[in-house]
């Protein structure tokens, strides 16, 4: 024990270790940078973030009372100055700004309208004549004295923080309206929000009390993925200004996880900045409007700006029915391309909304009429990078913190005292980007063990080869799977899926399969569909061809061993009696009855190896952030390749580590391999897991790994993983996000229900397609909507590691 543990003492500090060098690193506890949403109540914030609030009501305060930028009374510019000069912004510039808001908002026809901070009135003053009644609230007491003094006819102001929307003033003062409002208005707000978890409870609350039909207008959002653009047009330092920037950054992924989570149906408007000067509050934000429970709209065409002709605008002109243009570039990046400004003055009356490019924060969108806008956010979904200020703050809070205490105990100050956040949110937006890489770097490194190459991670010039061997392997697949319908369905001679599955003797618990490769067989231009749904094949497939040397050199270029391939070309020779249930895939798979050894063959292929060494590092810096010991819950662990990676990245530090599997025959085996280091239990990801025994709020990591595909319903498998989050809590997930035609035609009858049983996927987002795994845009949208906010994904797009498609994904609990 070391002097310093006496800070343990302090609620906010969970860990205080010395360095090799005599520096101290001081932990903050994940429960002080928390946030805990009450149904019908305030939600509870940790200490942290209660300061956070604070520090920015003060500014506010101070800001608003000096009296600095008062124009007129409906254009009062107190604190609104430009990040580069600190000059500040133009006064008309401010009132264009005000008056595109106002008109953004009024499009929608609102009546009763409750606005977030209003700040001095800037939308106040535009909005109430328009409106039967108006709520305001701020933080600044100065300003909310001051509007309500001036007596306007159905408005009320009264003090109250964003998130004190069920609180007793905010409650009084809606009441006044006579019914809820239709729309909230959060505009230039949420970038004085500590963090994605804080903006998650506010925007849950005010969806929630908004009528059908209503919106949530969140406006003047500073997008995530421009941050560094922005700082690297204001000089030297980017990267160090960029990590230091105190406020809340979005991206339309972020917004959609917490949209997605909310529990009303939400469909998502994101609108470009169309200001006609060039600054930062045209180039680097956007305003989001979220539709709670619109009516049902028919879906808009969509076109590509570059294929309308030399003359877009009137192209779009004789289009009948909603559209969207895409891919349209942004003048303000890219010089003679049209702007927002120019974009919206071309639109003219057409009733048409500039937006902005969901995945491309430099690019531009148009639709036709505005409504078009709106989106599922299921089509937004990804893994969000937002920039957020918790972290920073709590360091230099907690650094004095430290301080205070160790003078009080008369203990001395280490000339090297630093403060470590948890892993999981309130990170900014290069400290995330350095995890990633960091655990992208331990995978590779363990490409390079696996090679027997030299200690230096592997670069993915080394890794070209993997995207023609995951080619090959479909092909192979393709090219078995085209002879075996040819056989009973032959160029010319049409059959429905029923007589196809007859004439092969498919067995019914099979049938699942063969409607998914007849799907596959279409949509990859091997077979034809004709009326009455029939179908035939379109050539009969090559019978001379010769695909076993291919598979070998598939397998060994993917890092399978020999006895893969050897179970890949047996299966697919004897697909008939695999259908007929002659032959079980199992009896294939596990030639010599020995199940883990099979399993392990599976283990080590480049994917799995680079995946869980990822996940290894990612455990093992969650250890280094939490009061020992690290708990530690892995669901379906199964023959343990996750879970030895898992150890080796925790190395010496302690956990409770929970083995867990469907199978006693797993934790069994489990027992034997790792002995008393582990706990072991049984549990099934299809059951309520709280109910099976783990602890609600237990776990500081859940590991998931390869299993969620064989949830029945994923949504509602993830919704039970996270109750077992402890505050800050991370689920960490590995999963296929593309279908392989080669497991689809060989693995897949492993996965056939038993009789009586309900076919993986039936009640999610992959219900009636036959498909078992969830595509890259389905699992982001599976763990937002069960409020899990992805926060890390490997591997990065465009890698060779990416064809394999198998990724991680880290998510944290909104």
């Amino acid at each position: 024990m070391t002097p310093y543990e006496s800070l343990l003492a302090h609620p906010w500090i969970t860990r205080a270790d010395l360095t090799g060098t005599g520096g101290l690193v001081v932990t903050a506890d994940p429960a002080a940078l928390s946030v805990r949403q009450e149904p019908g109540r305030p939600p509870v914030l940790g200490d942290l973030v209660a300061e956070h609030l604070e520090h920015w009501g003060e500014v506010y305060e101070w800001t608003y009372g000096s009296g600095q930028g008062a124009h007129r009374p409906d254009l009062d510019l107190a604190g609104w100055r430009a990040t580069g000069t600190g000059r500040p912004l133009p006064a008309d510039h401010m009132a264009e700004w005000a008056d595109r808001t106002a008109e953004l908002v009024l499009r929608h026809r609102p009546s009763r309208l409750l606005e977030l901070g209003c700040g001095t009135g800037l939308l106040l003053h535009r909005l109430h004549p328009h409106l039967k009644g108006y709520v305001g609230t701020d933080i600044a007491g100065h300003v909310v004295t001051r509007l309500t003094g001036l007596g306007l006819d159905g408005v009320t102001v009264v003090r109250a923080a964003a998130h004190e929307i069920n609180g007793g003033a905010v409650r009084a003062a809606l009441a006044r309206l006579g019914d809820r409002p239709d729309c909230v208005l959060l505009n230039s707000v949420t970038q004085c929000f500590p963090g994605v978890e804080y903006l998650a409870a506010v925007l849950h609350d005010a969806i929630g009390l908004v009528t059908s039909g209503g919106t949530v207008v969140v406006g003047d959002v500073r997008h995530s993925g421009l941050l560094g653009e922005h700082y690297r047009r204001l000089g030297p330092g980017s990267a160090d200004r960029a990590a230091a920037d105190t406020e809340l950054l979005l991206d339309p992924a972020t917004l959609a996880a917490v949209a997605a989570s909310a529990g009303r149906r939400v469909t998502v408007s994101l609108f470009a900045k169309t200001l006609t000067a060039d600054t930062e509050l045209t180039r680097y934000r956007f305003d989001a409007v979220l539709h709670v429970e619109p009516p049902r709209s028919p879906p808009a065409a969509l076109r590509r700006w570059d294929e309308l002709g030399p003359e877009p605008m009137a192209a779009l002109a004789r289009e009948n029915g909603p559209v969207r243009v895409t891919g349209i570039p942004n003048g303000l990046f890219e010089p003679g391309a049209p702007t927002g400004a120019s974009l919206r003055a071309a639109l003219g009356d057409a009733g048409g909304a500039v937006l902005l490019d969901p995945d491309d924060p430099v690019r531009l969108q148009v639709a036709i009429p505005a409504a078009a806008a709106a989106t599922p956010p299921d089509e937004l979904a990804g893994t969000g990078r937002p920039h957020e200020p918790l972290g920073a703050f709590a360091r230099a809070r907690l650094a004095e913190v430290a301080r205070r205490e160790l003078r009080r105990a008369g203990l001395p100050i280490p000339e090297d005292l630093t403060v470590r956040i948890p892993s999981g949110p309130g990170h900014d937006a290069v400290s995330v980007a350095g995890e990633a890489a960091d655990a992208d770097r331990a995978g590779r490194l363990a490409l390079a063990r696996m090679a027997g190459r030299t200690p230096e991670p592997v670069p993915d010039s080394a890794l070209t080869h993997l995207p023609h061997a995951v080619r090959r392997f479909d092909e192979i697949a393709l090219r078995a799977l085209n002879r075996l319908v040819a056989g009973v369905a032959p160029p010319g001679r049409p059959r429905t899926a029923e007589q196809i599955m007859a004439a092969l003797g498919v067995a019914a618990r099979h049938e699942w399969i063969v409607r998914r490769w007849l799907e596959v067989l279409g949509a990859e231009g091997l077979a034809r569909r004709h009326p009455g749904g029939r179908l035939d094949t379109v050539s009969p497939g090559d019978a001379a061809q010769d695909d076993a040397a291919g598979l070998e050199r598939a397998c060994a270029e993917l890092g399978y061993p020999g006895q893969m391939a050897t179970f890949y070309r047996t299966a697919l020779a004897r697909l008939p009696e695999l259908l007929r249930d002659e032959i079980m895939a199992q009896a294939l798979l596990f030639p010599d009855g020995d199940l883990l050894t099979s399993l392990g063959k599976d283990q080590n292929n480049v994917s799995n190896t680079y995946l869980n060494a990822a996940m290894g590092h990612l455990v093992g810096r969650a250890a280094a952030t939490r009061s020992a010991p690290l708990r530690v819950v892995e669901l379906g662990a199964g023959a343990g390749g996750s879970t030895a990676a898992a150890l080796d990245g925790l190395g010496d530090a302690q956990a409770d580590y929970l083995f867990t599997d469907v199978s006693r025959f797993f934790t069994m085996a489990a027992e034997d391999r790792f002995g008393d280091r582990l706990r072991y239990a049984l549990l099934d990801i299809n059951a309520d897991l709280v109910a099976q025994g783990a602890v609600r709020g237990g776990a500081d990591v859940v590991i998931a790994a390869n299993v969620l595909h064989c949830a029945r319903h994923a949504g509602r498998s993830l919704r039970w993983i996270r109750e077992l989050l402890a505050p800050g809590g991370l689920v960490v997930v590995t999963e296929a996000i593309r279908e392989h035609y080669l497991v689809l035609a060989t693995m897949q009858f492993l996965l056939s229900p038993r009789e009586g049983r309900p076919e993986l996927g039936a009640g999610d987002r992959r219900g009636g397609t036959g498909r078992v795994f969830l595509t890259g845009r389905e699992l982001p949208a599976e763990l937002a909507e069960a409020g899990l906010r992805p926060i890390l994904e490997l591997p990065r797009a465009g890698s060779p590691l990416a064809s394999p498609a198998q990724h991680l994904f880290v998510a944290t609990r909104l």
